[in-house]
């Protein structure tokens, strides 16, 4: 069978293009589907990072999310406006704040789950079981083998405001 699909056949054999090109589709998709739920990518980082373990220092969540101290600030000052986070004296360090969830944020998180199933389930939907487990084992290696942080989006630090559609 052929392929008739336009499109330029060359990129499509290219790994760096295809993943480049899925990157991006996956990236809009993931602000259209939080959209609605009034978040953005860097708002579920942030979340799930604390679900975990809710209470770290901003300090301890800038170096586990790779953010500069004054990037983690602005992000916290924001979700705490939005009343998904607060700041409460750290038990261990007086000099420090520990970020909690709200339960505003607790009610959003299965949410946001969701969506981040639903998407996966939508990506994947052309892959076995068996497929699906084999790409997630290959695209964890080749990503450690660059060194990137394991869940860690390389763009959660830009500078761009979290509120903003870009």
């Amino acid at each position: 069978m052929v392929d008739e699909r336009p499109g330029i056949r060359e990129l499509d054999q290219r790994i760096p293009f295809l993943l480049s090109q899925l990157g991006s589709y996956v990236s809009d998709d993931f602000k259209r589907r939080l959209a609605p739920l009034d978040a953005q990518p860097r708002t579920n980082a942030v979340l799930v990072a604390l679900s975990g373990t809710d209470g770290q220092s901003q300090r301890q969540l800038s170096a586990r999310l790779g953010l500069h101290r004054n990037v983690m600030v602005n992000l916290i000052d924001t979700l705490e406006e939005q009343g998904l986070v607060q700041r409460k004296p750290h038990p261990d360090d007086r000099r420090a704040f520990a970020v909690t969830l709200t339960d505003r944020a607790r009610e959003l998180l299965p949410a946001l789950d969701e969506q981040s199933h639903a998407m996966e389930d939508e990506v994947t939907s052309a892959l076995t079981p068996d497929e699906r487990a084999a790409l997630l084992d290959m695209l964890q290696r080749v990503s450690a083998s660059l060194g990137l942080s394991p869940g860690v989006h390389p763009r959660l630090g830009e500078s761009t405001p979290l509120n903003s559609p870009t």
